[in-house]
């Protein structure tokens, strides 16, 4: 899921279904489907397969992905993958939202945010991957999943039914300039408290603000985490802990020490140009804070100021309009891309998280030269994601609606909770 987008998703969540998966031919396993018939799971491929993946990844993530994808065709010649690139995820989003209405044009598998396909779980147009993972057949099983980050096992999982394969994975963390936070002998920050306490030293010493947070509803739905709260229905964000989060953030605004993205979009500009000490952003994020620093000062990292940090990123989903031969085919091919040595790769290439933990631990990823591979491990210990609901997106972006209209100094806390009160538990009414 993401929140970090800003992507909405208006529907309602009902019983979900998996994919039926059809009878075959030769090489098939039986699985019991959610409406309680015998479908069979194609295992061997006998003849030529073709199957489609739209995505909305560009430049060294594309790059990235067609060299992964050479290397799985090579390795199975009778499978044949065409990546379609539908140039953004926005421009993806409504395409998929435009095609659900004619499932055979659909792809095989897309790239999506789980808050995109909620209609679609809920209409059987997805398929259930729990029978491919927990194959006993040895060209199908997962070789590890529990390797696969709990959190992020977690992310596609809707009602106990695991409908996504993660994929391209991030998290925040926390970014500083190395180079002004030793010249005034500060150490970097762990938690919220000392994030305030360095950022107004800096602001004292330096002139500009310390510190800043990329999402605003990611910050609110995890500083809420920390404090104990889960985001979601039945959240009183009047409450005194909702209160407290809004507080921390405009303090920090109106005392100098704190600032908010605004018009830079993302807080990496602001870094890169010095007007700003440190900030929390994804880690996929390195490309840009690297280039950004270059030639001008040395840039740190560290894992998200707080226990508990969000999972964000897209994963893979299959849709069930494909055949059982074009399902198995495109199975494998998730399977390959979630691989130990395709993680690496892919984490390499591309900045994103390794998504399992093997990956991770891999000398070859630690050695490969970025700056998260040596914290990824403490960063990612306590992953979390919220449980796809009806209204979640919604909720999320009027809570970062409120709360930037708080930090551009156009309400005061107290006021704009009581006035999101309304709208925000509505949203879970839809």
């Amino acid at each position: 899921m993401t929140l970090h987008g800003n992507m909405r998703a208006k529907a309602v969540l009902t019983a979900l279904m998996a994919g039926v998966l059809a009878l075959s031919g030769c090489g098939s396993t039986s699985a019991a489907s959610d409406g309680g018939q015998s479908d069979k799971i194609v295992s061997d491929i006998k003849g030529n397969v073709e199957i489609t993946f739209w995505h909305g990844m560009t430049g060294n993530q594309e790059k990235t992905l067609q060299s992964l994808t050479d290397t799985f065709m090579k390795q199975n010649p009778n499978i044949k993958v065409t990546l379609q690139n539908q140039s953004s995820y926005s421009d993806l989003q409504q395409k998929l939202t435009a095609t659900m209405q004619s499932p055979k044009d659909l792809p095989t598998i897309t790239q999506a945010y789980p808050s995109w396909l909620v209609d679609a779980i809920s209409d059987g147009q997805v398929v259930n991957l729990d029978p491919y993972i927990a194959s006993k057949d040895g060209n199908l099983a997962f070789d590890n999943w529990d390797d696969v980050l709990p959190g992020l096992r977690d992310g596609v999982k809707i009602d106990g039914k695991t409908y996504g394969m993660p994929f391209n994975k991030s998290t925040e963390v926390l970014w500083y300039n190395k180079t002004m936070l030793d010249e005034l002998g500060l150490k970097v920050p762990t938690t919220y408290d000392e994030l305030a306490e360095t950022s107004k030293k800096i602001e004292s010493a330096k002139g500009i603000p310390g510190a800043g947070f990329d999402s605003l509803s990611n910050y609110y739905i995890t500083y809420m985490k920390n404090e104990g709260v889960t985001f979601g229905k039945g959240l009183d964000v009047t409450g005194e802990k909702s209160a407290k989060a809004f507080d921390y953030y405009d303090k920090g605004v109106k005392d100098g020490y704190f600032r908010i993205a605004g018009t830079d979009k993302y807080m990496s500009g602001p870094f890169s140009n010095q007007k700003v000490a440190m900030y929390v952003g994804s880690n996929a994020g390195e490309s840009f804070v690297k280039k950004g620093a270059e030639g001008k000062f040395e840039y740190g990292v560290v894992p998200y100021p707080a226990k508990h940090t969000m999972q964000q990123g897209t994963d893979i989903y299959m849709f069930s309009s494909a055949s059982p031969e074009q399902r198995t085919a495109a199975y494998l091919y998730e399977k390959f891309l979630t691989s130990k040595d395709s993680q690496i790769e892919w984490a390499i290439g591309t900045g994103y998280i390794p998504v399992r933990k093997s990956a991770i631990a891999d000398a070859k990823y630690a050695n490969s030269g970025s700056a998260i591979a040596p914290i990824l491990a403490d960063a990612t210990k306590n992953l979390f994601t919220i449980p796809l609901t009806p209204g979640m997106q919604q909720a999320s972006d009027d809570v970062q609606k409120s709360l930037e209209s708080v930090l551009s100094g156009a309400g005061d806390v107290k006021s704009s909770l009581s006035t999101l009160k309304p709208t925000f538990d509505s949203d879970w009414e839809q």
